[in-house]
């Protein structure tokens, strides 16, 4: 599989998740005031929730590398990526004020 045929895959199988791990982020950055908490937190509930899939036999050991890309990976990505361009509308913001 090369890497446009993984990307396209990616945002077709995990969109619902990526979205879910975005709204998700941004509560959290509500309750937790600091950008860099959150996408830990997800993380953290990522790898419990996936481990336990896979330790409850609802996933195989064979489609856990594929639950990993799909399921795991895009949550963190996003979650990261919301807080990544938070972070920079804060600074851009930021410094037009003190202009």
């Amino acid at each position: 599989m090369d890497l446009y045929l993984f990307i396209k895959a990616w945002f077709y199988y995990s969109f619902y998740y990526m979205v879910l791990s975005v709204f998700a982020t941004l509560m959290l950055n509500r309750v937790t005031k600091k950008l860099w908490l959150s996408p830990l937190i997800i993380n953290a509930v990522s790898v419990i929730i996936l481990l336990l899939w896979i330790y409850g036999s609802s996933v195989s050991a064979a489609k856990a590398s594929q639950e990993m890309y799909f399921t795991y990976l895009p949550i963190v990505f996003s979650s990261a990526a919301i807080n990544c361009i938070l972070y920079l509308i804060k600074n851009v913001k930021k410094s037009n004020k003190s202009r």
